[in-house]
């Protein structure tokens, strides 16, 4: 039983996830006529505030618990985008937040700690604004 507890931990510690939450406002709806793009690649990612007129239809998170590097998170970024019918996004911020690390702790047959185990851990967390041009 520990054995297959221990192997599950690992696994999913090596392994890790990231993941793409999108926030969307009151007026968004997944009709868009005005949608023109035919493939994902065509959807936007941005540093900078977009000089063509446009509206944002959400917020997006982007938690990068595996720490995969951007080129790999920008294709699900904008495979999601697109399925949503959104132009872009505009990423506004990135900064490192505290997680919950783990904590594991070991007990003899009389409720003494024989041996404990925390972590701490810090991921990278953008933002931004999905958006439709106007």
């Amino acid at each position: 039983m520990i054995l297959k507890f221990k192997q599950i931990a690992l696994l999913t510690f090596l392994t890790g996830c990231s993941s793409i939450d999108f926030i969307p406002e009151p007026d968004y709806s997944l009709a868009n006529p005005n949608f023109r793009r035919k493939t994902w690649q065509e959807v936007e990612v941005m540093r900078e505030r977009p000089i063509r007129p446009f509206s944002i239809m959400g917020e997006v998170i982007i938690r990068n618990e595996a720490e995969l590097p951007w080129e790999q998170i920008e294709i699900s970024l904008k495979k999601d985008l697109f399925d949503r019918k959104m132009d872009g996004v505009w990423m506004v911020k990135k900064k490192r937040d505290r997680i919950d690390g783990l904590s594991l702790e070991t007990m003899d047959s009389r409720g003494h700690t024989t041996s404990n185990y925390q972590s701490e851990n810090t991921i990278p967390i953008w933002y931004g604004y999905a958006f439709r041009y106007k």
